[in-house]
């Protein structure tokens, strides 16, 4: 199956953060066996993320995508890949739980932190989607699929995308895959 890699953020594409996640995506895919002909890095931007997205649907089987995920104006990973697949946001209770929890507990004991409303939009994901819980941070995984793709969406943080992609996302390529030999 072939698999492209599309890294999403401005800091990236900048080189104020160095893509580990490209060379660990890239290694993990391998042992898959899942045939990667194409890594991108593109900025924080609606038009350009939402035509990477459409040109890598059009040459490859799996699609992920990593990063802007989280609760900021810029963070728009999702709401492209949505668009581009035609799906509506919808708000998913059992991601709204899980970020609730993981909010009460960073602000307990700290007066200076509070939730903020922006938070909320991570609970949003495109309708008929798996959702992919995230132990470690709030921004919850995704796996969309259509009928020539699979589009996964994690998070960017290495800390929270690589235990999610071990945990839940390695067992779902898998069952893609006829097997490695």
């Amino acid at each position: 199956m072939t698999t492209e890699l599309i890294f999403v953020g401005t800091e990236l594409l900048l080189g104020d953060i160095v893509n580990t996640n490209g060379a660990y995506l890239a290694k993990k895919c391998a042992a898959l066996g899942l045939s990667l002909y194409y890594q991108s890095v593109v900025g924080d931007n609606e038009e350009r993320l939402g035509e990477m997205i459409k040109t890598a649907a059009k040459r490859s089987d799996i699609v992920i995508l990593c990063g802007g995920l989280g609760p900021t104006e810029d963070d728009l990973t999702k709401e492209t890949a949505a668009k581009v697949m035609g799906k509506e946001l919808v708000e998913n209770k059992h991601s709204r739980k899980r970020i609730s929890a993981y909010l009460e507990n960073y602000v307990k004991g700290h007066a200076d932190r509070k939730i903020t409303e922006n938070n909320w939009k991570q609970a949003m994901v495109p309708e008929g989607a798996k959702v992919l819980d995230n132990d470690n941070g709030t921004a919850p995984g995704i796996i969309l699929e259509t009928e020539k793709n699979r589009i996964v969406l994690l998070p960017g943080p290495p800390a929270e995308m690589i235990p999610m992609f071990e945990q839940q996302v390695i067992s779902y390529l898998d069952a893609l895959t006829p097997g490695v030999i």
